[in-house]
């Protein structure tokens, strides 16, 4: 097991698969509302939103650190000192990476993409495990349920109890990983849709996912109700998924997957 930037570095992982299956990108895409989100996926969401947007300001955010790191030690305040793999060094690229970064427009919800993502942290907070294979097998797979995808497609994954804004900056600094797919899937105009989902974990406090393609069609099931629907049947949908309610403490660190 390896280590990344843990305490304000989240543990993060991403997978990048491309794979084409449609026709027409845009008007293929699905647009949900973001009003079934919780308050932390929103928060996340925004987040993104903002970097993408924002990409020099993020790369102000980052260079604020400095001044934490000694070598590869990283120091926040009133915690221990944390070792990175790389130190100040992937900092540094990823700050150079932002100020030439052309700013994107926003991620539209998919109901979809959130579905997948939410039935992966549903499995994984109730059993504990970490990783991008599923009960349901890699996101390409897990997906399927839930509609089609044209362009790419991907997944972040982030786990512990820290802020969006963290879990932000953890995918964007990138520690560790050659690729440096979280990163570049997050500023990528390849993606346009996006699902998020974050629920408890067993060991880690916490988890989100974030579900990524360059469009997305919704499966029949994975359709929100619309508000006709809903006056039809008198009822109105909340569409509010419970998530796993498992508040054990987090303990050791984070592996590297």
């Amino acid at each position: 097991m390896k280590v990344r930037l843990a305490g304000l570095f989240a543990l993060c992982c991403a997978l990048t698969l491309v794979a084409s299956f449609l026709n027409s990108p845009e008007s293929q895409s699905t647009k949900a509302s973001s009003d079934a989100l919780s308050q932390a996926e929103q928060d996340l969401l925004k987040e993104i939103n903002l970097a993408r947007a924002n990409p020099n300001v993020y790369a102000t955010y980052l260079e604020g650190l400095k001044p934490l790191f000694s070598g590869k030690l990283y120091t926040r305040p009133g915690h221990g000192a944390l070792t990175t793999e790389e130190g100040w060094s992937a900092v540094e690229e990823a700050i150079k990476f932002l100020r030439a970064a052309k700013p994107q427009g926003p991620f539209n919800v998919s109901n979809g993409l959130r579905l997948a993502a939410l039935a992966h942290c549903a499995d994984q907070s109730g059993i504990g495990t970490t990783g991008h294979k599923g009960g349901g097998g890699l996101i390409e797979d897990r997906v399927k349920p839930f509609g089609r995808w044209q362009g790419a497609i991907g997944e972040n994954l982030s786990y512990g109890d820290e802020s969006a804004r963290e879990r932000v900056l953890t995918w964007l600094i990138d520690d560790g990983v050659a690729s440096r797919g979280h990163r570049k899937r997050l500023l990528s105009a390849d993606y346009r849709v996006a699902g998020v989902a974050c629920t408890s974990h067993p060991e880690f406090g916490k988890m989100c996912a974030l579900t990524l393609a360059g469009s997305f069609v919704d499966s029949a099931a994975a359709k929100p109700a619309t508000s006709n629907q809903n006056k039809s049947t008198g009822k109105t949908n909340t569409n509010k998924s419970k998530t796993n309610t498992n508040k054990s403490k987090t303990t050791g660190k984070p592996p590297s997957l």
